[in-house]
Order: structure tokens, then sequence, then C-alpha cells
């Protein structure tokens, strides 16, 4: 059974991000191409998960336990502050 993804916050990766610190690969391939980030979580299951989305639309992501984490992940790994999110 799929479970809906609940998108709660996203943000736009710009030229004064900086590009990813952590190692993304997509079917072997390294990707570090990100345009933008999204915060989402299943209906029901606890933790969130940093998507990170390519121009294609294909993407990576990481798991946290709380959206705290996942957004100091965004801010280590991007350069993303808090306020630049656009949360639903």
């Amino acid at each position: 059974m799929s479970r809906p993804w609940n998108i709660v916050g996203s943000v736009e990766l710009g030229s004064h991000h900086s590009p990813s610190k952590t190692r993304h690969t997509i079917n072997g391939r390294d990707v570090r191409d990100f345009k933008r980030l999204e915060l989402a979580n299943y209906e029901g299951q606890k933790g969130y998960f940093l998507l990170h989305i390519c121009a294609d639309g294909t993407g990576t992501d990481t798991w946290h336990q709380n959206l705290e984490d996942a957004l100091h992940q965004a801010e280590w790994e991007f350069g993303v502050g808090e306020h630049e999110w656009k949360m639903v």
C-alpha cells in the first residue's frame, strides 16, 4: 500500500546556496545539480524526508527523525536558512 507524501515546505536553490556537501547518487551516478529542496513526510509515519530535486524531476532524499533535524541538514548541506522555506 503506497502512502501519499505530505509536502510541508519547499525552497528553490539559487546561486547564493552552496553545492551539496553530501554525495548523492541515482542509479550509481553522482548527482549534484539540485534545483529545489522539499520537506515531506508520509501520512501516519514519524520522521521527515529532505527531498533533493533535480531540474528533470529526479532526486534523492535523506530521512530525519524530526522537522528540526531536516532543516538543519538543509542549512549545513546547502546553506539554506530557515527563513527561506515556503512552508505549507
